[in-house]
């Protein structure tokens, strides 16, 4: 584990919302009127009872309420959620201390009032999906907000929060240079502390897929994409912004702290359906992806999850693909001191093509991607196992 042997990040998955993105190819259902809130909430505390063993030796925890849309919530389920996790946390390591709590939100459920509330129980980060400021190019995606619904939602939340983060997407259908400029201009103009920009992916079985293949949307062409990515990259540096991993940036001290173990191998524990752990060395575990298997499962059997330990070369490939994530890189050092001075030498010699034509660099120890390697970083990782 390379950050710390004593810190855990805790994902709880709320694998429901309100209506299902085009693009979306994450977990979850459309909730509907006699979604039982109550016994979803139970199932994922109840998960955490039994599995609170894994939080053994660890004095640092971040929470992360993801989905599917946590903001869906009931407030007074909420508040039981979070008091929950924590309690069961407290319970077993009394020493613990909560790093971060991080939720994720849609703008449709912001108001004053559940942002103070979220505030209340222990959230002290949120994480609003926007994608875009213009409106045209949000129907095309099927969100539900427009633009100024986003940005009143914005205020509301930066109101009460100090740590407040704003999802960016580009290569939309129809969307221009000058369309995501002007975006960029909003989210420049409103100023949160993080900001993380994402390429739209076709991934299969998604709305958006079958909808390109019928010839009804037209797919961003892969040089406008890259020009996309560039303008974000540079504008956001401009604005005081740093990119710390492939899709993210920060304002200085505003890194996600909770995201950022996913790349480090520091261990995590994902409660709720098809939330994915791991134990920080070699074992993945990953619960069933349906809503009533899981709740039918937990407490009744060991059926509702899947367990896999990596072998060495799964633990390398995935420290190439993790460490080539950030910013720093790989830690050449850590490198051979886990796996040796045969794969490192072997490690660069791979990297060699790909350092010389600028898409890789190699310095301070570590070995990382460039800006022009970020976008090809796929083929890029593929050349070096």
């Amino acid at each position: 584990m390379a950050e710390s042997s004593k810190r855990c990040g805790i994902y709880v998955h709320v694998a429901l919302c309100r209506s299902k993105c085009i693009y979306c190819d994450f977990y979850s259902e459309v909730c509907r009127p006699d979604t039982d809130w109550r016994q979803y909430v139970k199932t994922v505390l109840d998960e955490f009872k039994s599995r609170r063993g894994e939080l053994a030796g660890m004095n640092e925890i971040t929470i992360y309420i993801g989905g599917g849309t946590p903001s869906l919530l009931p407030p007074d389920l909420f508040a039981e959620l979070m008091s929950g996790v924590r309690e069961i946390a407290f319970d077993t390591v009394d020493s613990l201390k909560i790093m971060e709590t991080t939720m994720e939100v849609n703008p449709d459920d912001v108001s004053m009032d559940r942002a103070v509330m979220w505030k209340n129980v222990g959230v002290d980060r949120v994480s609003m999906g926007v994608q875009s400021l213009n409106d045209i190019e949000l129907r095309r995606i099927g969100r539900k907000h427009n633009a100024v619904e986003a940005q009143n939602a914005y205020r509301v939340l930066a109101d009460i929060f100090d740590n407040v983060s704003l999802d960016l997407m580009f290569g939309l259908p129809g969307q221009t240079l000058d369309s995501l400029s002007s975006t960029i201009d909003a989210f420049i103009k409103m100023h949160p502390q993080h900001i993380s920009a994402y390429s739209l992916m076709y991934e299969e079985r998604t709305a958006l897929t079958r909808l390109r293949d019928a010839g009804k949307i037209e797919e961003a062409d892969e040089n406008l994409s890259v020009e996309m990515f560039r303008m974000i990259n540079d504008r956001l540096k401009e604005a005081g912004y740093f990119r710390y991993e492939i899709s993210n940036y920060a304002l200085p001290g505003f890194e996600s702290r909770h995201n950022s173990a996913y790349w480090n191998r520091t261990p995590y524990i994902g409660l709720g359906p098809s939330a994915h752990s791991f134990d920080g060395d070699r074992r993945r575990r990953w619960n069933v992806a349906d809503n009533r298997k899981y709740m039918i499962g937990v407490g009744n059997t060991d059926k509702y999850f899947e367990i896999e330990t990596l072998a060495e070369e799964e633990i390398n490939e995935e420290v190439i693909m993790t460490g080539l994530r950030t910013s720093k890189g790989i830690d050449l050092g850590y490198y051979e001191e886990t796996f040796g001075s045969e794969a490192k030498n072997r490690l660069l010699y791979n990297a060699a093509k790909a350092i010389k034509s600028g898409l890789l660099e190699c310095n301070e120890g570590c070995l990382r991607l460039t800006d022009s390697g970020v976008m090809v970083s796929d083929e890029i990782i593929v050349e070096l196992f």
